[in-house]
């Protein structure tokens, strides 16, 4: 194995990298995102030393991307999903696999949200279901010294190539992938998986952070005789092992309100600290009170003044914003989430922005299903088990977020019109079942 053949690309990763690059910093904001630098610089003002980095500074990052990945959460996740073990459930392995997922404290429950909040964010994420390669005899003995199956998760930059193949049946399998487990800026850990085998290498670099010399490698038998990783794809692209960011457009109008924030300061800035424009020889200094010296012999024509904007740009601003926040609700289908509160849309204009909700947030839960489901297939590989028929994993789909100040204005117009006993005493249990959680 050469260095080239290593480190070589999947066709995709490059583009792949710089996107989630930039969705990652968007949805994580704070340092990570002023570093991204995602400002357009002025004309000029990378001549200025330190005029950007001020700018930067002073500018606030409204993070929308972080909002709505939190609002999909709270739906999907509100209820705990049902796992149905069968005779599973008394197995200890199993039960310490629920309660340490990824053998770092987190269990199932919080590793699948983390899964699915960057696999939002990023468009996919990749799940390694391994095994400590150590031999016993017995299950008693991988119980006693903790030997069992555990999840870990990459990041598409951590995944620079894969490959897959058509197998006998028709069905594309993953025959190969090459994820980097650990790197610093001396030296790199790439680990090559097959189907019948697992190649770890350690490489150092440079002093341009460059790879150059393989110093160590081990090979391991695959025992399972295929690739124990599964792909989170919430939106599939038409690459496979590449999926689309349900935040891309979300975090570009996060970036879009991330400039207008910066010219509104400026605006704010220049408007209310008017420039003083005068010759080099005037004695003259900005602030309250200040006074102009003038020479008796000066040019009329070259008497300081001050050169101020006017304000009227920042009502356009802030209009602006305002709009791309409501364009921002419009596409991530959270426009109903926000009306609960302002109470601005019409009821029939919310009902429809629920229900598209409610149709993303039940494929989101489909396919964390499906994902978790191929994790517990693999886990059960490893630990030589197999998953009992009655074996089921549920996501509840039933989300509902009403407005209750609305829907009782609705029921008390009902009972004003409506003056029927029947009709007022089924109305007022309706009311008062509306407040009973």
């Amino acid at each position: 194995m050469n260095i080239d053949i290593l480190f070589k690309k999947h066709p995709n990763y490059d583009a792949v990298k710089t996107q989630a690059d930039y969705l990652f910093r968007s949805y994580v904001g704070g340092e990570a995102y002023r570093a991204g630098q995602f400002l357009t610089k002025y004309m000029g003002e990378g001549d200025i030393p330190g005029a950007y980095s001020k700018r930067l500074a002073a500018t606030p990052l409204d993070n929308h991307t972080q909002t709505t990945v939190d609002i999909y959460r709270s739906f999907i996740f509100k209820t705990e999903p049902h796992r149905e073990l069968g005779k599973l459930e008394q197995n200890s392995l199993v039960n310490d696999w629920l309660k340490d997922t990824d053998q770092e404290g987190q269990g199932m429950s919080s590793f699948i949200k983390t899964m699915n909040d960057y696999a939002m964010v990023l468009g996919n994420v990749w799940i390694l279901v391994d095994k400590p390669a150590y031999k016993v005899n017995t299950q008693a003995e991988e119980e006693a010294l903790g030997i069992r199956g555990y999840a870990c998760m990459y990041s598409p930059q951590n995944v620079l190539n894969w490959e897959y193949k058509r197998s006998i049946n028709g069905k594309m399998q993953l025959s190969h992938i090459s994820v980097i487990e650990d790197e610093s800026s001396n030296h790199v850990t790439i680990t090559h998986w097959y189907s019948d085998r697992v190649e770890k290498y350690t490489v150092i670099k440079n002093d341009q952070g460059t790879p150059e010399d393989i110093t160590g490698s081990q090979v391991y038998e695959n025992p399972l005789g295929y690739i124990p990783m599964v792909n989170h794809v919430p939106q599939k692209s038409m690459v496979r092992g590449v999926g689309q960011s349900i935040m891309a457009d979300v975090a570009d109008s996060q970036k879009y309100i991330y400039n207008l924030l910066s010219e509104l300061e400026q605006t704010i800035r220049i408007s209310s600290h008017p420039t003083l424009v005068k010759t080099k020889t005037t004695d003259a200094n900005a602030g309250a009170g200040s006074i102009i010296n003038l020479d008796d012999q000066s040019d009329p024509g070259l008497n300081p003044y001050l050169l101020q904007p006017t304000s009227s740009g920042i009502n356009g601003i802030l209009d602006t914003i305002e709009a791309t926040v409501d364009a921002i609700l419009r596409m991530s289908h959270t426009s109903a989430v926000a009306a609960v509160k302002t109470s601005s849309s019409s009821g029939i204009s919310l009902e429809v922005e629920r229900e598209l909700l409610f149709a993303k947030l039940t494929d989101l839960a489909d396919t964390i299903e499906e994902t978790e489901y191929k994790m517990w297939s693999i886990w059960a590989d490893w630990q030589g088990l197999e998953l009992p028929k009655e074996f089921a994993i549920d996501y509840d789909k039933s989300y509902n977020i009403r407005n209750k100040e609305a829907d009782l204005a609705q029921l008390k117009i009902a009972l004003e019109l409506n003056d029927d006993a029947d009709f007022q005493s089924a109305m007022k249990e309706k009311i008062a079942n509306m407040f009973k959680d």
